[in-house]
């Protein structure tokens, strides 16, 4: 009883220091170059990460807290926060991939492809295999699939491995994996500097008359990749406390007796899920300007994935729908969808104008202009590191890549290297929940708490600076001229 007690009243601590740092840290006096509407961003940033850590069962309460302080800012009300946070595309992406989700797990559709993975012979008695294989492949295949659908539905599939296996909430093993998937899938996303999240950038750089190698920039990427992936799966057989040991001794003949053969019902569900994979490629490589292609890239991926919600809903087999409007909400990871939803809207704004952070981050560079040409790009890219796992990945890498080819009239070093590495780690914001959507559903995720997934996300920011280092500048300074 008293235990209870205890714990309740350490709840209302957290929640009034939370309160207190969203609400009351806009009073103290901005430094540098920091508004007053600065220092009110950082509080409430600063806010959100102590109230997701205090209480990683409830995510939902520090978010709804950060949309309700960002609305009595300057950036306007609590319901134009509401309204950004909801408004944002990934958020919405989010929110329609929850119907699938539903679809999947109703349908015990997730829990037969865990027991697939599990049951598979070539994969029996090969924890280190079984590991390399569900962290891989589904991150691999996000080099033609959105990342977030792909992330989606093997967090579920995920769950169930790390169920069936034993494992509990808080476990290194999971974290690593998740972390591992999701970083791979980062690497890849910026492989192709003509598609994607890389036109950005290579945007940028062709207004300002940069021309880019892209095929050195290809190649420079992939080494990194196939770096990352090997290198990945090492550290986490070396990492301390990340244990196989519940995926050894496990009997694949209790999975394998568990895969009945699919009902048609599930046969339905999975030929939906595979044109939403399908459907997705296609309009991503046929997608133009002109004709249908431009029909379909008006389409684009939000628009199938709608399509198909709906075409679920409204087919029936084995006399009940693919996709049941009544079942399927309630799968939907509310903790997860409100994270993303604040995390966004509140780290887009530390590098908003009005903040006045970003110029701060401009002076505190100047020390590195009389570095050498490697040591500077490497600053360069630590930086851009360090700063998209708090703040939004867009805004860092815009931010950057200006201070970049900036400084580049002023310093002689590979403005394309730069470019590179600025684009590559600035899609990597893994660690908090406010670097990402990939990062904010890691630490949503069922099987981890605020330590794992924090030790997790320290391991993954060594192992990527080294990559950095030893891979992907050294490569970039020989394919990139």
């Amino acid at each position: 009883m008293a235990e209870a007690t205890s714990q309740k009243n350490t709840k209302y601590i957290h929640f009034a220091i939370t309160v207190a740092l969203m609400f009351l840290f806009r009073f103290i006096p901005p430094f540098g170059t920091v508004t007053p509407y600065g220092m009110a961003v950082i509080g409430i940033l600063i806010g959100l990460i102590y109230g997701w850590s205090v209480d990683a069962d409830n995510l939902i309460w520090t978010s709804l807290l950060a949309l309700v302080a960002l609305g009595v800012t300057d950036f306007g009300t609590a319901g134009s926060a509401m309204a950004a946070a909801f408004g944002n595309e990934s958020v919405l992406l989010m929110l329609m991939g929850m119907f699938f989700l539903g679809m999947l797990q109703e349908s015990g559709l997730t829990q037969w492809l865990a027991n697939r993975l599990l049951g598979a012979k070539f994969l029996g008695g090969k924890p280190w295999m079984l590991t390399a294989f569900i962290v891989i492949a589904p991150a691999f295949l996000t080099i033609v699939v959105n990342q977030t659908l792909v992330a989606l539905i093997m967090f579920v599939i995920y769950q169930s491995i790390f169920e069936q296996a034993g494992y509990k909430k808080g476990d290194l093993y999971p974290a690593m994996v998740l972390m591992g998937f999701m970083l791979i899938a980062s690497v890849a996303f910026s492989l192709f500097p003509f598609r994607g999240w890389c036109l950005m950038s290579v945007g940028m750089a062709t207004k300002a008359g940069i021309s880019i190698n892209m095929g050195g920039w290809i190649l420079s990427v992939t080494a990194a990749l196939i770096a990352s992936t090997i290198g990945w799966i090492l550290v986490m057989f070396i990492t301390p406390g990340c244990k196989v040991d519940k995926l050894v001794n496990i009997d694949i003949t209790q999975f394998q007796k568990e895969m009945a053969p699919l009902t048609k019902h599930q046969k339905a569900v999975l030929s939906i899920t595979l044109a939403n994979v399908i459907g997705c490629i296609f309009i991503s490589f046929a997608g133009g300007p002109t004709g249908i292609r431009l029909y379909l890239s008006k389409i684009g991926v939000y628009g199938w994935v709608i399509f198909l919600i709906a075409l679920a809903m409204i087919l029936k087999v084995e006399g009940r729908p693919i996709l049941d409007k009544k079942t399927a909400p309630g799968y939907f990871y509310w903790d997860l969808i409100m994270v993303v939803a604040a995390a966004m809207v509140v780290a887009g704004q530390i590098t908003s104008a009005e903040a006045g952070i970003t110029p701060l981050v401009g002076q505190l560079m100047a020390p590195l202009f009389g570095l050498p040409s490697y040591a500077f790009l490497l600053a360069l890219g630590v930086i851009t590191f360090l700063l998209t796992n708090f703040a939004n990945n867009v805004a860092v890498t815009v931010t950057m890549i200006t201070i970049a080819m900036t400084l580049a009239a002023q310093i002689d070093f590979n403005l394309q290297v730069a470019l590179m590495v600025i684009t590559v780690y600035g899609v990597i914001g893994l660690m908090t929940p406010s670097g990402s959507v990939n990062g904010a559903m890691i630490h949503a995720h069922e099987f981890t708490t605020t330590k794992s997934a924090y030790l997790a996300g320290v391991i993954m920011l060594i192992f990527l600076t080294i990559i950095m280092a030893v891979v992907l500048i050294p490569l970039g300074l020989k394919f990139l001229v």
